[in-house]
């Protein structure tokens, strides 16, 4: 079996005893020193090819060496004789800025460690001694120190995370008092009670704090008894967690992707997700090629993910396969238990999206993948609570899919943009052949011209007489070439849309020979799921799902959509309608197509499909009866006039529109208030009184 825990190198060097290395986890870098050679080098250890530089380094070998958050000066500690200072290792002319140590001349120095920054123009570090806490501010404008306050305390070890904001102090054998660095001062934190035996000494390798999935854990290894012990320090209404581990000897704890990774003497790595309640142990996996020494006190690993051998002189980034980890989790998981775990890993975006269309490729049963999508929504609908807890707009307002998206940035929640683009939207561009970025709305309109041999230079002209309200929207799933007011020619050659030059137009789609189509399904079944959730279907869904009934010839469902709301009224669907109703003459959608444009007050709308119709007369009588007076009565005037056929079959057509235009006039001028007056715009050649 491949490897799916791998140990990859970043540095490695001859073990002496004037050279030691650093991990500086909180801005990715290993930093190794040689006294010999009076230099330091830097490695980022999160670089896809770790890459470092030397630089020139005149101190003691150093207890610890960190860089501060502007990555720019480096606070470095040593003692014999005891010193804690800072310098800019890129100047040649820069002096060190030197702490006053005598205040630590009867106390032993335990750890230094730079805090989260509040702003870029300084920062704050820490000194942890057996007696108190020192908070100092470091200035990078004036290189400026000054320590800000002093906590008198008692204890004999320290552990901080790697961004400076929990402290923990072994006070007795038993008791350990967390710290939180806050505002410049530390504040106490609920004590930790270790249930240990009596005779049994704290490590500081036992002890350990890391964030995971956003809080902060002191994590405790029980290398006696296999267990580890979580407790969390931001978060007070967290439950414990107590993960067990099968082995003998040492363990090691790392964080990958919030991920613990427990590497064992064993031989073997134990991965725990600790958000699975039920069952956070989630794979035991071989160690094939254990780079490590066999001497436990001579390894030593550092959170997030770094693990160094002392003894053989190596360092090591510990990364997952994830390609290989889904595999192995494929073999006894379901995919909703799958697809929860990594929709919680960053970067695994692709991975969930395979995870969806692998169940819809293979036919899963619908009860299944309901179950699936409702997996896959309960992370999107803790986004959108939060969005709209912190948003400024109205509660429960609806919030644009580029806001969701930069929030989320590279984390793998399945949000209803990334479904109806990435799995949705691709099901149909792969059955239908068609190319990447095409509208399906146009799509389905190439092809029911073809087939019905429909001139569609009607429904170019009935875009011409439209006053489309403009849309900044540019998906490929709401923008339509038709429905839009650029420049964009649209092709009713099918061929044009098609992905590959195939000479064949494929035939309409008959449901009675092949049944309902897989994706009309599949995105209802997804609709169902998110509106378990209390969320009602996005306008890009809904559109979605509007043309690919259209594009798969399920105009029965269409309609039934419509009419139940599921498909709710909105510019893009009454302008599909109506070009649709242009071309099938169907009544119900022309009705159903009047009622949303009276509804949205698109009233061109409803004048186009008279105008379409001939009714040239019923639709001065709709606008007057609407009181619309900012629609040009001369489009309506002008195709009546050139009607011929409609005038010589009603020969009172023409002086009626005329009649009823004065009395409009008449009527308008009387009581203004009551009737809006007609536009008349352009109109003097039929009525001269203007």
């Amino acid at each position: 079996m491949a490897e799916i825990v791998l140990f990859q190198e970043l540095y490695s060097w001859h073990n002496d005893h004037d050279q030691s290395i650093f991990v500086d986890g909180k801005n990715g870098l290993l930093i190794y020193q040689n006294v010999y050679d009076k230099s330091i080098r830097v490695i980022d250890f999160n670089a896809e090819n770790a890459s470092f530089n030397s630089t020139r380094f005149k101190k003691p070998l150093c207890e610890s060496i960190t860089f501060s958050p502007d990555g720019r000066y480096l606070l470095y500690w040593y003692n014999n004789p005891l010193c804690i200072g800072l310098i800019d290792p890129t100047s040649k002319a820069a002096n060190d800025v030197i702490v006053d140590c005598s205040c630590y001349d009867e106390t032993i120095v335990l750890s230094v460690f730079w805090t989260e920054p509040s702003n870029s123009t300084s920062a704050d570090f820490v000194v942890v001694c057996t007696t108190c806490i020192d908070i100092y501010h470091f200035s990078y404008a004036n290189e400026s120190l000054n320590r800000l306050c002093s906590k008198r305390v008692s204890c004999y070890e320290a552990w901080n995370d790697i961004s400076g904001t929990y402290l923990i102090l072994l006070r007795k054998n038993h008791t350990l008092q967390p710290y939180h660095i806050h505002n410049k001062e530390a504040k106490v934190v609920n004590d930790i009670e270790l249930s240990v035996e009596k005779d049994k000494k704290i490590q500081k390798s036992d002890i350990c704090i890391s964030s995971i999935y956003g809080d902060a854990y002191c994590i405790y290894k029980d290398t006696e008894n296999g267990n580890i012990s979580l407790r969390s320090l931001s978060n007070s209404r967290a439950l414990d967690v107590v993960l067990e581990v099968k082995g003998q000897g040492w363990m090691d704890i790392l964080i990958v992707d919030n991920l613990l990774v427990v590497l064992t003497a064993s031989g073997e790595t134990n991965i725990f997700d600790i958000y699975m309640r039920d069952s956070p142990h989630i794979a035991k996996v071989p160690q094939n090629k254990l780079p490590l020494a066999s001497i436990s006190s001579d390894v030593q690993a550092y959170i997030p993910n770094v693990l160094i051998d002392y003894y053989g002189g190596f360092a090591y980034r510990l990364v997952i396969d994830h390609n290989l980890f889904m595999l192995f989790l494929s073999r006894s998981s379901t995919e909703p238990l799958i697809l929860d775990f990594y929709q919680r890993r960053r970067g695994s975006l692709q991975r969930v999206i395979d995870i969806v269309l692998s169940a819809v490729g293979n036919r899963m049963s619908m009860e299944n993948l309901f179950i699936l999508f409702s997996t896959a929504v309960i992370p999107y609908y803790r986004t959108l609570m939060h969005l709209n807890k912190f948003g400024r707009q109205t509660r429960n307002a609806t919030i644009p899919f580029h806001l969701v998206e930069e929030f989320l940035g590279d984390r793998s929640v399945i949000t209803e943009y990334r479904m109806g683009m990435s799995v949705l939207y691709s099901l149909v561009i792969r059955d239908w052949n068609l190319k990447a970025g095409e509208n399906l709305y146009d799509a389905a309109l190439a092809l029911l011209c073809h087939h019905m041999s429909f001139d569609h230079s009607v429904l170019m002209d009935a875009r011409q007489n439209m006053d489309i309200q403009n849309s900044a929207a540019t998906n490929c799933i709401l923008k339509s070439r038709l429905i839009s007011k650029s420049d964009d020619n649209m092709s009713f050659d099918f061929l044009d849309y098609l992905a590959s030059e195939d000479p064949e137009i494929p035939d309409i789609y008959d449901e009675e020979e092949r049944g309902v189509p897989d994706v009309i399904s599949v995105t209802i079944c997804y609709f169902k799921a998110l509106l378990l959730h209390h969320l009602y279907p996005s306008h890009l869904l809904q559109i979605f799902l509007f043309d690919a009934c259209l594009l798969y010839n399920n105009l029965s469902q269409l309609v039934f959509l419509i009419k139940t709301k599921v498909i709710k009224d909105s510019p893009y669907i009454c302008y599909r309608l109506m070009y649709l109703y242009i071309m099938l003459k169907d009544q119900l959608l022309r009705q159903m197509c009047n009622d949303m444009a009276i509804r949205l007050k698109l009233y061109d709308v409803c004048v186009t499909i008279g105008i379409t119709d001939r009714e040239y007369y019923q639709t001065l009588v709709f606008l007057k009866a609407y009181n619309v007076s900012s629609f040009p009565l001369h489009r309506i005037l002008f195709k009546a006039a050139n009607d011929v056929e409609k005038q010589t079959s009603t020969p009172h057509l023409w002086p009626l529109l005329l009649a009823f235009t004065r009395s409009w006039m008449e009527e308008s001028s009387a009581n203004p208030q009551a009737c809006n007056p007609p536009n008349l715009r352009d109109c003097e050649m039929w009525l001269p009184i203007l």
